[in-house]
């Protein structure tokens, strides 16, 4: 069968050609890819990805040509297959090495990606590295391998990018094996991050950083300043999108902090978690009150407000009140509407 296809792939007919080309990716033999290859010179893009994808599938690391010729090529996605199937060859260090220096980010997260799995000693070098997901590369090879110690603990936990630090502290509260680490990682004092570290990490992945312990701390504090700090990273981040997030965020976070990320907000999901506050019977008269006037002057929506009327909240008090002003405020926006 693999002959037959093979001969088909030199037919005229373009048509003969992508059937042969399929029939041999159904049949999944290797012993095709060498077939695959004039096709990355093909006119048609249709063939070349054939050919890329045949080589991410089926190079089994006997040719070096191969990788080498992709390494060499001047388009970016070649040069990212090249860094992707070289960790395949019996010596692929040097073309790897070779690779981390590209032009592309891609090509180079790719290519540290494997040299520090073919060497771990290369970890030491990526963490001089000047681009931030290389350096959390060889962040996670130095944990993995054991290769963490006090000092270098202190030299890591100094990176200038919270994400980096964020995957330090990550792995230190996940590894079970890693009592000293964490002993050493709570006596040094290096586990006590500012709380625009946490601001920073919030923005940078919300759905990852509020699930880590010392950001989570945070969430609870009352402090003016850690809240100054705090509250701009969770407002510009995209925390509203992930469930998760907005669960951790409910649950956790002070009065104060919930007012702040809340403030001037507008939209269904900034008032789907308003809501969530005034359902939330933990939280205080004073923290309903200002989620309510907050609302004020930023168009509510109807659906909104009967929402609020309808948990039949006592019309007397500061929170009455302020519902009253609410009410009030969307029926002027409702009247102003019709006049227009």
């Amino acid at each position: 069968m693999l002959t037959k296809e093979v001969t088909r792939l030199r037919d005229r007919d373009v048509r003969q050609r992508r059937k042969a080309v399929r029939r041999l990716f159904e049949d999944g033999d290797p012993g095709a890819l060498p077939h695959f290859i004039p096709f990355l010179n093909d006119s048609d893009e249709w063939f070349v990805n054939r050919a890329m994808l045949a080589i991410e599938r089926w190079y089994d690391g006997l040719d070096p040509n191969i990788p080498e010729s992709l390494s060499n090529s001047e388009k970016e996605d070649r040069r990212l297959l090249a860094a992707r199937v070289a960790i395949r060859m019996e010596s692929p260090k040097k073309m790897l090495a070779r690779l981390t220096e590209d032009a592309d980010l891609k090509v180079r997260i790719a290519a540290w990606t494997n040299l520090v799995k073919f060497d771990p000693d290369e970890a030491f070098r990526a963490i001089e590295s000047k681009d931030t997901a290389v350096r959390r590369i060889g962040v996670e090879s130095l944990f993995g391998s054991g290769n963490v110690d006090e000092l270098l603990l202190a030299r890591l936990m100094s990176d200038p990018s919270s994400s980096v630090r964020l995957s330090i502290s990550k792995i230190i509260s996940m590894k079970p094996d890693s009592d000293n680490l964490k002993r050493i990682y709570t006596e040094s004092g290096l586990s006590e991050m500012k709380a625009a570290d946490a601001s920073q990490a919030i923005r940078e992945s919300a759905l990852i950083a509020l699930q880590t312990p010392w950001i989570q701390d945070y969430l609870s504090s009352e402090n003016p300043k850690q809240l100054t700090a705090l509250a701009p990273g969770i407002r510009e981040s995209e925390w509203l999108d992930h469930e998760e997030a907005v669960e951790t965020v409910m649950r956790l976070a002070s009065d104060r902090l919930l007012e702040r990320i809340l403030r001037k907000g507008r939209g269904e999901k900034i008032e789907s978690a308003c809501l969530r506050v005034l359902k939330d019977s933990r939280r205080s008269a004073s923290c309903k009150t200002r989620i309510v006037l907050d609302r004020i002057g930023r168009r509510p929506s109807a659906k909104f407000v009967e929402s609020i009327l309808s948990l039949g909240i006592e019309t007397e008090g500061e929170l009455g009140s302020a519902v009253s002003m609410l009410v009030d405020d969307q029926s002027g926006i409702r009247g102003r509407g019709q006049k227009t």
